[in-house]
């Protein structure tokens, strides 16, 4: 059996599979591509198309990241009739719009291709698309293949520890079952409990399908008999018991709590009238994470509507994210093989044309792989994308907002005294309180004092009609600057130990933390050792040596004005660059002090009548 003839105009391109003669490989797994991916939550009935991003190198522009249409996978009714059956084609959209005609948000709905990996008499191994003529060259069908698909919402089970307030729902069907199946979910409970979303009312957590073969304009590269599975995620709904009807809007910052009083505000409706379908007889409804002194996870506890006005309780809603596990099993010559991925429905994007500083690739790749080695044709280059990610990043950061909470937070940690007293924090350094990021914070303080001459050591900023956010806009414009190749060269050149003193080290992989806190110190950063006064560094620092951050060490929990600012990691503790972007960043400082060839400025490649 060989695949049907590819259509590819340029065999060169063709994957390693095409043309390949399977009547003799075996078959030693199935898995999906991508194994994990993020959805979105939206109301529009289409999803959202294809897209990339690509740099716009015009330094009028601001070498801004732009977002340029990509080819996208699109569902065609076979009937004709809007329908399903559907089969797949390939479309580009020449603009990408995220929202629809009516203003609603289109949702982010993955694809999950699956593959087999095949190994020839000769021991090749490869991967191939599953489609249904592989599975009938191992005398299997579309009635072999099992997807089971179980999704979840557990945040309010999470709080108040009770599996009756999860949400689930959990669909098995066949590859050839191609009509969407609706993920409805419900909470599993035993007798005595109370189910937070009943069987006759369930919680919608969006729908999965499959799609028929598409063998036209047939080439390895579009592969549209290939065997799928799409998630679409919910529309974004809140949902909640008869009682979460209406409700006062805090006007108090995130983080900050209302006291015990009658409350008069702003009225707004928590959820549709069709919405309020929960039951109000759980432990959801009325909750309060300050009910007693525990620990609190997950972080931050008071996340959940209700929580930051008057004594805190829950109005016992929820939302229709959810995460999702897809499992796919075949059997094959006596084997039974199993395939999973994983997906997880979000909020929208509110900012799809920034990127974010580091990204789930970069988690993994910080968690899995050893330590970058510099490498002058490759490193200088993804330095100036960090940065440039790092621009991005704060240019969606109200600093002013950032720094009033952090500085607030630290005083609750360690102090007794009011957050709003810019001593409380004398003889710490880098400064925790109202005095961080003014003129006695050195040497971390540099340009933000002058470039804010009229912010004293507040905790909250002082706002006019030319500032209304002081700290946000220099930070803004400092990084803005650093985007720019020339310019971080020569930053980074110039002010190498400006860069290691202000940049937050990462926190230490387990193996690196001492076995008594407090009394042994983390290890050492691999790099980042020399000293410069002239062109070339005359001898190592005299400082004491950098080293990783210990995550139960109370003063590596305190916010400051270290990269990145005041921002907040999703453990509850101040952010960093990952341990490989850091230790990269440094090791390039040490090539740019210590080697001339890395010193030599880059000159673009001629293009046009210049080449």
């Amino acid at each position: 059996m060989t695949f049907h003839k590819c259509n590819n105009p340029d065999p060169s391109t063709c994957a390693p599979w095409c043309g390949k003669d399977l009547r003799k490989a075996r078959v030693l797994s199935i898995f999906f591509d991508p194994p994990m991916a993020i959805a979105r939550v939206g109301s529009a009935k289409e999803p959202m198309p294809a897209y990339r991003w690509k740099m716009d190198e015009d330094p009028h522009h601001g070498m801004q990241t732009m977002i340029v249409p990509a080819p996208s996978l699109t569902r065609e009714s076979i009937h004709g009739n809007g329908h399903h059956p559907y089969k797949l084609k390939v479309t580009q959209e020449p603009v990408i719009h995220f929202k629809d005609h009516k203003g609603r948000i289109k949702p982010v709905a993955p694809f999950f291709e699956l593959w087999a990996r095949l190994q020839d008499l000769d021991g090749q191994v490869y991967a191939v698309p599953v489609t249904e003529d592989l599975l009938k060259r191992y005398h299997a069908d579309l009635r072999s293949l099992e997807f089971t698909v179980s999704a979840g919402n557990r945040k309010a089970e999470a709080r108040v520890k009770d599996a009756a307030c999860a949400v689930i729902a959990h669909k098995v069907f066949h590859a050839d079952s191609y009509k969407s199946h609706h993920l409805d979910a419900i909470s599993p409970h035993t007798e005595g409990q109370v189910p937070m979303a009943r069987p006759d009312a369930p919680v919608p957590l969006g729908k999965v399908q499959t799609f028929m073969p598409n063998f036209d304009d047939w080439s390895c590269k579009t592969r549209l008999d290939q065997i799928r599975l799409r998630f679409t995620p919910g529309k974004g709904d809140s949902f909640g018991p008869p009682e979460a009807s209406q409700a006062i809007a805090s006007p108090r910052q995130p983080g900050d709590f209302e006291p015990e009083i009658t409350e008069y505000g702003r009225i707004h409706k928590m959820t549709k009238p069709e919405n309020r379908i929960l039951s109000s007889d759980t432990p959801w409804l009325g909750y309060s994470f300050g009910h007693d002194d525990t620990p609190k996870w997950p972080t931050p506890m008071d996340s959940y509507d209700g929580a930051r006005v008057g004594p805190g309780h829950s109005w016992g809603l929820i939302d229709d994210t959810c995460d999702l596990i897809i499992t796919a099993r075949l059997a094959v010559n006596g084997h039974l093989l199993t395939a999973q991925a994983r997906s997880f429905a979000g909020p929208p994007d509110f900012a799809p044309d920034k990127r974010p500083m580091y990204s789930i690739q970069d988690e993994l790749e910080d968690r899995e792989l050893p330590l970058q080695e510099p490498d002058l044709d490759t490193t200088p280059d993804e330095i100036l994308d960090l940065f440039r990610r790092i621009f991005e990043t704060a240019s969606l950061v109200n600093l002013d907002q950032r720094r009033a909470w952090a500085t607030g937070g630290n005083a609750s940690l360690i102090s007794s005294e009011s957050p709003d007293n810019p001593h409380w924090d004398d003889g710490i350094s880098p400064k925790l309180g109202p005095a961080s990021m003014r003129r006695r914070d050195k040497p971390y303080a540099d340009l933000v004092p002058d470039y804010t001459p009229g912010q004293g050591e507040t905790r909250v900023p002082v706002s006019g009609d030319d500032d209304r956010l002081p700290y946000t806009q220099v930070v803004q414009q400092v990084h803005a600057r650093m985007a720019d190749s020339p310019v971080l060269r020569a930053f980074l050149t110039r002010r190498p130990d400006r860069v290691r003193e202000l940049v937050r080290p990462p926190f230490a992989k387990l193996s690196d933390l001492p076995k008594r806190v407090g009394i042994q110190k983390p290890a050492e950063v691999p790099v980042g050792k020399w000293r410069v006064t002239g062109v070339m560094p005359d001898e190592p620092s005299d400082k004491p040596p950098l080293r990783y951050r210990d995550p139960r060490e109370v003063m590596d929990q305190t916010y400051d004005m270290r990269m990145p600012p005041y921002m907040r990691h999703s453990m509850g503790v101040p952010l960093t660059i990952t341990r490989r972007q850091y230790t990269l960043l440094l090791a390039y400082l040490d090539k740019l002090e210590t080697d001339p060839e890395w010193r030599k400025p880059v000159m673009p490649e001629p293009t046009g009548d210049h080449a």
